[in-house]
């Protein structure tokens, strides 16, 4: 009778979630022994020590990332694909968390189903990133995105977001976080390779859509693979 009483509690609150057996223990002190009778009976699935996975017919990631209770943001590409319509279809979901045990039990969850989670784990998220409410999610913003991807040389998804909502990006944000990151194991600032991206977006519009300043970028590698970039954007947006 304790038993089904617990399942059915569990069920109400975490049904589709990853829940912690701390958690559990708030309905019932013995529920480290249910838990264990639940998952000896396949009602409950034990991801890795200490989580647990109350299952759904849900098979697709975006589903459980949406009913998981768990504290997490989406950022960079994945954040991307948010604004900039998947312009750039990935099967890669990248993760924020605070919680290391939780970054440990996203990581196995997926695993498991094939699927691939990369999840960074800070000690503050708001520090970290800047990220808004979106559909049950919690999703970074387009200007924080956009400077983080070109951070990481993801090019393409940093200026499909900047084009389609170039309406909603304020260039003093992009410049403000910009200017003092660098594109990764490079010392080309994030905001220059920006402007450079906008100064040819006004160049292939033929308008002044961005208003920056006419800049060049001095390192090959990264010129290149902006103006790819831009150049796939105005050709398939």
């Amino acid at each position: 009778m304790y038993l089904e009483e617990f399942a059915k509690s569990l069920e109400s609150m975490w049904k589709g979630s990853l829940l912690t057996v701390k958690e559990a223990e708030s309905l019932n002190e013995r529920a480290k022994e249910y838990l264990y009778r639940l998952e000896k009976a396949g009602r409950i699935e034990r991801v890795c020590w200490g989580w647990y996975f109350l299952p759904t017919d849900m098979k697709d990631p975006w589903a459980f990332l949406v009913e998981d209770r768990g504290f997490k943001v989406l950022i960079k590409q994945t954040a991307s694909s948010f604004w900039n319509y998947d312009f750039v279809h990935r099967n890669v979901y990248r993760l924020a968390v605070e919680n290391s045990s939780y970054k440990k039990a996203l990581e196995e969850f997926a695993k498991k189903r094939g699927w691939i989670f990369e999840v960074e784990q800070y000690k503050d998220l708001g520090e970290k990133f800047d990220y808004q409410p979106i559909d049950g999610l919690f999703v970074e913003r387009p200007y924080s995105c956009i400077v983080n991807c070109v951070a990481d040389w993801s090019f393409l998804d940093a200026f499909a977001t900047l084009y389609f909502r170039r309406g909603r990006v304020p260039l003093k944000r992009l410049k403000g976080l910009g200017r003092w990151k660098r594109i990764s194991k490079t010392n080309v600032r994030v905001w220059t390779a920006i402007k450079y991206g906008c100064k040819l977006f006004n160049e292939y519009l033929g308008e002044r859509t961005f208003n920056v300043r006419d800049t060049r970028l001095d390192r090959e590698d990264v010129k290149e693979l902006v103006e790819e970039a831009v150049e796939k954007v105005v050709e398939f947006a």
